[in-house]
C-alpha cells in the first residue's frame, strides 16, 4: 500500500491516494480531482473509489469529477443531507461545491473490500453526526475526528463535544495494537502516542 498526500482547498485538506497495484482509492478529495486521476494514471492505476470521512467541503469538492470517471462513492448516511446544505460550510468559505449522491452509504462496522484491500468503518460522530474513520491494515484515516495532539472542532453543524470525546477514547483508543494515522489536516501520527499525549484525555 503506497500513500500519496495531497493538499488540497484552501484549508490544506489532507487528501489520501492509496495505490494497491492497478487499483487505488481516495480518501477526501477536497478539490485537484484532475490532479489526484492524474497521479494514479502515472502510477498505473484506476481511482476505483472514494471513501468520505464527512462531508464538510473541504473534503468532498473533487468527489463529484472522480465519481464521473467511474469512483464509487462511500459516506456515511448521517451526513449525506449535508452535501447539498449550507451545514457543509461552502458557503462561508465563499466556494461552491458540485452536488453529487453516494453510491454506497454506512452505518459504521463495515468491512468493505475497497480496490480489493478490506477497509473497516468505523462511526466516529461528533465533528459531523455522520464523520467516519477508516481502517486498512495498520493505517487509520482520521478525517476531522483525530490530530496529532488535538481534535476536531464541534462548534459546527451536527457537532458534539461530548460525541467526539466517546469517539476518540472509547473507539479509536480501544482499538488494539498500534496505527499510522492520517488525519484531514495536519502531519500524520500515530494512535499510541496520541493514546498518551492527545489533549482530549483531559479535556
Amino acid at each position: 500500500m503506497n500513500i500519496i498526500t495531497f493538499h488540497t482547498t484552501q484549508l490544506e485538506t489532507d487528501t489520501y491516494l492509496v495505490l494497491l497495484g492497478k487499483e487505488a482509492f481516495v480518501v477526501d478529495p477536497g478539490a485537484d480531482a484532475d490532479k489526484i486521476a492524474k497521479a494514479a494514471e502515472s502510477a498505473g492505476a484506476k481511482i476505483s473509489c472514494v471513501l468520505l470521512t464527512h462531508a464538510h467541503f473541504d473534503h468532498i469538492g473533487g468527489v463529484a469529477e472522480l465519481q464521473r470517471s467511474g469512483a464509487l462513492v462511500v459516506m456515511h448516511e448521517s451526513d449525506v443531507g449535508l452535501i447539498s446544505s449550507f451545514k457543509n460550510l461552502a458557503f462561508y468559505a465563499g466556494v461552491k461545491v458540485e452536488k453529487f449522491l453516494p453510491d454506497i452509504t454506512v452505518k459504521g462496522g463495515e468491512t468493505l473490500t475497497v480496490a480489493g484491500m478490506p477497509v473497516r468503518v468505523i462511526h466516529t460522530p461528533g465533528h459531523t453526526a455522520g464523520s467516519v474513520c477508516y481502517v486498512a491494515e495498520d493505517c487509520i484515516f482520521s478525517g476531522d475526528t483525530l490530530f496529532e495532539l488535538s481534535y476536531g472542532r464541534t462548534d459546527f453543524p451536527t457537532g458534539s463535544f461530548k460525541e467526539l470525546k466517546n469517539s476518540v477514547v472509547n473507539r479509536l483508543f480501544a482499538l488494539q495494537g498500534d496505527y499510522k494515522v492520517y488525519p484531514g489536516h495536519g502531519a500524520p501520527t500515530t494512535l499510541d502516542f496520541e493514546r498518551a499525549h492527545n489533549p482530549i484525555l483531559t479535556d
